[in-house]
């Protein structure tokens, strides 16, 4: 399942990001004479690259997010359906196991969510 949110959810969302979409030729031109100054270049200075880029990579922020959450979610469930039967005769046990695994993964998710 983790692999089907990976390679299925999360390409197609990357893939539905298109490279110029919200970058128009007229913001593409003003970034680069902005760069420039009053100067004309023959070559794209590197600092319009730059800001142009951030700006697209800015918008795969939130598939990221999502794909984080989605496979926090399936952990989640995969800890709930892996208790072994024998742990249902110890209840505290069960029960410590259960906060300690959901404690860890919500632990977890902060500073992943802090690398996307």
């Amino acid at each position: 399942r983790i692999s089907y949110i990976f390679n299925d959810i999360f390409a197609s969302s990357l893939y539905s990001v298109g490279a110029f979409d919200g970058l128009g030729d007229e913001e593409i031109r003003t970034t680069i004479q902005n760069a420039n100054g009053t100067r004309p270049s023959l070559f794209v200075p590197e600092i319009s690259f730059d800001i142009l880029v951030k700006k697209q990579i800015g918008r795969l922020h939130e598939p990221g997010i999502q794909c984080v959450d989605l496979c926090y979610e399936e952990l989640q469930r995969i800890s709930a359906q892996s208790e072994p039967v024998e742990l249902s005769r110890f209840p505290v046990l069960r029960e410590r196991m259960v906060d300690v695994v959901s404690n860890l993964l919500k632990r977890c998710v902060g500073p992943t969510q802090m690398m996307v």
